[in-house]
């Protein structure tokens, strides 16, 4: 047997206590001698249960684990649920199982620093353990594997628990408390049976976020992102970002003219930017993002913006803009995006420095109790995954609440870790306001019924210790009221008034946009890239890929090469770039290769990074989204720069349809706020199956209204530069969705001159390139098809034009170019999509209105994609080439 390492003494109690929680995570993760030092223990608590007397000198040891089991365990027996009733038990921190008798509960034993004094009995030292992790506040943090994180919170929390805050914050707090009821109790007197998503029941959050703010404000905080779903989102709008009584009012009643001004969606989808006055008087910026029903896809989106805050106007600093997520219980447990959001934590290019995550508890969703929406004890047991801290709090104790919140401040600014406050509340009116609750949950209902306001609870608590007095709650609650009446009054005035805001003038989406630029910008963008740093082992096979992109002005520019020379100058004028997705560094089809890596090092380098001006290209985790909400929210707060996500291939962007339906496409008209993503999406079919051809361009076109985004499908290098710089230079700012070649990547027939960067734009639509002096047939189509139509091509009486944006579809440009081939008798519309995907159906009908002349070629309606056959692919696509050039 071997012997206890020397150092196993009370004076390196902490190091023993780390070195003992990782040994109960994994008995391999120590060393062997401190291994068999712990199964020592664990022998003398079996031998303890089995009524064996432990020796005197293990006292120090046992009453260790005795600590270490309340740390871990003590949550279980935490007063935080305010529905609870009945006392509650664990096994995990019976007595016997910890290793101890009835009998020793007068014994004295060393404290290891609880109770005040050196020794106690073992009842008083259980009771001081008790009174720390068994009473007002559920802590989960033993089992974080960060020694020092443990430590920190264990010295916040040790050897007393001092929820103690001074008059002036209780005060506060009443007064906050207040504010949230009454505006509650206003709207449910003046607006029966409207949807709100009430805070009723729990008000506690106000307060709760007020002192988020206001501590993170004086720790040097100065501006916060904020994502939340519907419940209390009203309430936090008005008192905490300062949202005017007057606007929240006028959406009660329904002000139409508010939907010229981009407000055309519900008002609990609204954002908001507002300014917090700290108790310092130091001021916070607070940003509400805008969002849709779909919980908790904002999450995402505001660490996008928070990001993009950090980079562009902090440097990358992590201190001074920090996220806020507001969450539900059922949404925080079932929805998957949540985990995607997580795994962002630490990544280069995503890492915000850590978020606060508020989990407004309801104990219910929607009709769904706990036991039917998840597996977990805890809704917040996702943060065991990634070792965040987690504080159950009691909604109907605001004080230990506020406690909690300043803790949770101070570990994300330390650390710069996640951390989680789960309130536990309960909803006073169910789902929404309309909502009969106990339809489905009738005992839970009769206690919620039976239960005092949270604002009367901490009232009544004020009055017993001599803290407040009832005039003072009587005339805070009179004031509040009457300035919701007056606010009201002004609503209903400015609405009766008819004063309204006419829409804007629309921008006309074809104004000319200067992207050309001088061969000698473009030499130097391909001299900045191309030179290989001293000492630099770059890739052998890269060093002859390097030398035709240097000569590529003069032999021709390839696609990888064009859009090279996009990001060059667009950084050479000042303006940022971010491109991020799976791969992207490299590309999908080593075709980028933007950042190099040392062959003998391993280190990175980054041509394009020598410039100024930002550029980033982010290697992505597996995820499409939380990614693709990432840069739609940097998007945001970049607006000004071109953002870009990738695909892997094409159709993998479904896993983001959520964003694209509910964001990219919509968010402009919901809440006026514009976004400049650009979408590359790699599409084509080239017998590689269902998975990898298409990109689903029916989809987004079917998504097209209102100049609401812009979908091309351009098909030379030069279009894909001069696109490029036209969405990051253009004044009006729409998302960009770009299908992108595969095989053209490396085509030689796909390859730009230089004059097309220097003297050229984007044009909407292309001319043949070899255009027949009298067309009988045009043959309109978009994307790589246009190439193997060219090679095919055999008659003199074919025109083959190319529709390279489908979306803003440019009308005149189209009629231009018809009229151009007076006399032709034909006009075919050929794709190797679908005949039910593809953009035929779109298009079909303005060409059929123009030329009143039309057929269709491509393949017949299909259920999926492609053939998953390289043999059939070719097959089918032999043979609508043929149709192409062939009898009608």
């Amino acid at each position: 047997m071997p012997e206890f390492p020397d150092y196993a003494q009370l004076a390196n109690l902490q190091m023993i206590e780390d070195l003992y929680s990782r040994y109960l995570a994994n008995p391999e993760s120590v060393d062997i001698s401190w291994r068999h030092f712990f199964e020592g223990i664990d022998f003398g608590a079996y031998l303890t249960k089995r009524g064996v007397e432990p020796l005197p000198d293990q006292s120090n040891l046992r009453i260790l684990e005795l600590i270490q089991a309340y740390r871990r365990f003590g949550h279980l027996l935490a007063r935080f649920n305010p529905l609870e009733q009945g006392e509650k038990t664990t096994p995990e921190l019976e007595l016997e199982n910890l290793g101890f008798f009835s009998s020793e509960l007068d014994q004295e034993f060393p404290t290891l620093g609880f109770c005040g004094k050196e020794v106690a009995p073992l009842r008083e030292i259980i009771a001081a353990l008790k009174e720390i992790y068994c009473s007002r506040i559920g802590v989960q943090f033993a089992a974080i594997n960060n020694p020092e994180l443990r430590k920190w919170i264990q010295s916040r929390l040790e050897p007393k628990l001092l929820i103690e805050p001074t008059l002036e914050e209780k005060h506060l707090l009443l007064e906050y408390l207040n504010k949230s009821e009454v505006f509650e109790t206003f709207l449910h007197t003046k607006y029966v049976g409207q949807t709100r998503f009430s805070l009723e029941g729990a008000e506690t959050m106000i307060p709760l976020i007020a002192e988020i703010v206001d501590y993170a404000g004086d720790l040097g905080v100065g501006e916060m992102v904020i994502g939340m779903a519907h419940r209390g989102r009203l309430n936090v709008l008005t008192n905490i970002l300062n949202k005017s009584l007057e606007m929240i009012l006028a959406e009660f009643e329904d002000d139409t003219t508010l939907s010229f001004s981009g407000n055309d969606d519900v008002r609990y989808h609204m954002g908001f930017e507002g300014e917090f006055t700290t108790r310092g008087q130091k001021k916070v910026l607070l940003e509400m993002a805008a969002n849709p029903s779909h919980l908790e896809s904002v999450n995402p989106v505001v660490l996008g913006q928070t990001y993009a805050k950090q980079f562009l106007k902090q440097n990358g600093q992590k201190d001074k803009i920090i996220p806020l997520l507001i969450h539900g219980d059922a949404s925080i447990a079932g929805q998957g995006v949540i985990y995607e959001c997580m795994q962002l934590m630490k990544l280069p290019g995503y890492s915000v420095g850590g978020t606060i995550h508020l989990v407004v508890n309801n104990q219910i969703g929607y009709t769904t109790l706990p036991e039917e929406g998840r597996s977990t004890r805890y809704c917040t047991d996702i943060a065991k995954s990634f070792g965040c801290p987690v504080f159950h709090v009691n909604a109907e104790d605001p004080e230990s609440c506020l406690f909690a919140a300043k803790l949770a401040v101070e570990i994300r600014q330390k650390f710069h870790i996640d951390v989680f406050l789960d309130l536990y509340c309960y909803r006073k009116y169910g789902h929404n306001e309309g909502d009969e609750p106990s339809y489905t949950q009738p005992l839970q209902y009769e206690v919620i019924r039976a239960k005092k306001p949270i604002r009367q609870i901490y009232f009544e608590k004020l009055l017993s210790e001599g803290k407040s007095e009832q005039k003072l709650a009587e005339t805070l609650e009179a004031q509040f009221k009457e300035t919701m009446k007056k606010a009201l009054a002004k609503a209903q005035e400015h609405i009766a008034g008819g004063v309204s805001e006419k829409p804007a003038a629309p921008v006309s989406p074809f104004e000319p946009v200067k992207t050309a630029v001088s061969e000698s910008k473009l030499n130097s963008v391909l001299d900045l890239f191309c030179k290989i740093p001293q000492g630099f082992n770059l890739h052998p096979k890269l060093q002859k890929w390097l030398e035709n992109r240097h000569q590529s002005l003069q032999k021709g520019v390839d696609w990888a090469t064009g859009e090279c020379l996009a990001f060059g100058t667009l950084l050479d004028e000042k303006i940022s770039v971010r491109l991020a997705g799976q791969d992207s560094k490299r590309g999908t089809f080593s075709q980028r290769h933007v950042i190099w890596i040392d062959n003998k090092t391993g280190n990175p380098y980054c041509p394009l990074c020598n410039y100024s001006t930002p550029f980033q290209v982010i290697n992505s985790p597996l995820s499409e989204y939380a990614c693709m909400g990432f840069e739609y929210g940097y998007s945001w707060s970049a607006i000004d720069g071109l953002t870009l996500w990738e695909a892997q291939y094409g159709d993998f962007f479904n896993g983001a349809q959520i964003v694209i339906d509910q964001y990219i496409v919509s968010g402009d008209q919901k809440w006026n706020t514009p976004s400049s993503l650009t979408l590359l999406l790699p599409h084509a079919y080239e017998g590689a199956g269902p998975e990898h051809s298409s990109a689903r361009i029916e989809r987004f076109l079917q998504l097209c209204a209102n100049q609401n985004i812009i979908v091309a499908y351009p098909s030379t290098p030069a279009q894909y530069f001069h696109l490029l710089r036209r969405q990051a230079i253009r004044k009006v700012k729409k998302p960009l969705v770009v299908f992108t070649p595969k095989s053209l990547l490396r085509a030689p027939a796909c390859v730009s001159k230089a004059e097309e960067f220097t003297k050229g734009r984007f044009f909407e639509m292309l001319d043949d390139p070899t255009p027949p002096q009298k067309a009988k047939r045009l043959i309109f189509c978009s994307g790589k098809i246009f190439y193997e139509l060219l090679a095919a091509r055999t008659r003199s009486d074919v025109a083959i034009l190319r529709i390279e944006q489908l979306y803003p579809l440019h009308l005149d440009m189209l009629k231009e170019l018809i009229a151009k081939y007076a006399g032709f008798t034909e006009c075919i519309w050929v794709q190797e999509e679908a005949e039910n995907m593809g953009a035929w159906r779109y298009i079909g009908p303005y060409l059929q209105s123009l030329t009143k002349k039309l057929a269709y070629v491509g393949r017949p309606e299909n259920a999926t994609t492609a053939t998953g056959s390289s043999k059939k692919h070719k097959q089918e696509q032999a043979a609508l080439i043929k149709q192409a050039f062939g009898d009608l």
